[in-house]
């Protein structure tokens, strides 16, 4: 069965050396509220979670505390999966704070934006602008430097973000979610008392600074920085809206947006209003993998740019089983709490 389908762009990647993976690792208000994300174990425990896919991602092991990150079903974090993929590509990875609570303990690029304030009640993105410059000077330092960028996300409660950015700007479509039973009711709550605040004439870049997260102008400015080099926004409805709001504020080339077939199945319609043919998407199958199989009933379908990852591994010629067999080890070496 064929990984890889959608745009062909794909097909033009050869060298690892041509590839940079960025994770986007940030946090908002928004993933505070009961019911939001189940990317931790309980509301508050979401905050850490980019803190632990950041060093995962960076390391292949929790340094900062000695838990995986897990819903409170006990679903691991996709950062497992990204970072087995990458370890299997050998591509070169750059974690960036796009809105962190503490620090991770491994190399990374430091903003002090902090988080994104809950939409529903005022400004999200006080820093907005600091943070569009932050993203614009990575993107000057990279562009060239790499032929094909992936920018992926860990930012709790960032389909609820994505969902009230879509809103303001009349699309009402829902978003995907990490639970099987996506929280419509309380996004839409969320969105609407956002609305409330927002003068209908604002303009694009108003609107994600009202309601949005650090990790859209973040993106967006590495994306305006950006002019040479190939761009995939790694992630699920997420990343198809920074591609949408990119299309509309920077009016890019050579954007594509790069997912999963969890994704497409659940939300096929809304991706490619956003994306058209622009998309790619790898399909996994972890039937009979510990903890990951719960992908397969409908839990998380992206995160952290683990199909992006997955599809990098197999473009540059690694067959998918062994993809496979280093996910479980690095499921395994997780789980155990080697760390090692």
């Amino acid at each position: 069965m064929a990984i890889l389908h959608g745009n062909r762009i794909y097909s033009e990647i050869r060298n690892r050396e041509d590839i940079l993976f960025i994770l986007l690792a940030g946090t908002t208000e928004v993933s505070k509220i009961p019911g939001i994300s189940a990317a931790g174990e309980t509301p508050e425990l979401t905050a850490l979670t980019p803190v632990l896919d950041s060093e995962i991602i960076w390391s292949g092991k929790c340094i900062s505390y000695d838990v995986v990150p897990m819903t409170e079903n006990g679903i691991p974090t996709p950062s497992i999966i990204t970072r087995a993929a990458i370890e299997t590509s050998g591509i070169e990875t750059l974690i960036v704070d796009a809105g962190l609570v503490e620090d991770p303990k491994i190399p990374f690029i430091k903003t002090g934006l902090g988080p994104a304030l809950n939409g529903s009640e005022l400004t999200a993105l006080p820093d907005y602008d600091r943070a569009l410059a932050f993203g614009k000077y990575i993107g000057s330092l990279i562009d060239g430097r790499y032929k094909y960028i992936f920018i992926a996300e860990s930012v709790p409660g960032g389909t609820t973000t994505a969902y009230a950015v879509l809103t303001s700007m009349g699309i009402m479509d829902m978003t995907s979610s990490s639970m099987k039973d996506s929280p419509d009711k309380i996004k839409k709550e969320l969105a609407w008392k956002a609305l409330e605040r927002i003068d209908k004439r604002s303009t694009v870049e108003e609107k994600i600074r009202e309601t949005g997260d650090y990790m859209m102008p973040v993106a967006l400015g590495i994306s305006r920085g950006v002019t040479n080099s190939t761009i995939f926004f790694s992630g699920g409805t997420q990343m198809a809206t920074v591609f949408y709001l990119d299309s509309l504020i920077n009016s890019g080339k050579n954007r594509y947006v790069f997912t999963t077939g969890y994704i497409m199945k659940d939300k096929k319609d809304l991706m490619e209003k956003l994306a058209g043919d622009s998309i790619i998407y790898a399909t996994t199958d972890f039937t009979g993998m510990k903890g990951l199989e719960y992908y397969e009933d409908g839990y998380v379908k992206e995160g952290t740019g683990f199909g992006a990852a997955f599809g990098i591994a197999s473009i540059l010629g690694n067959d998918s089983d062994v993809i496979y067999n280093n996910i479980e080890i690095v499921y395994n070496r997780l789980a155990g709490g080697t760390n090692k």
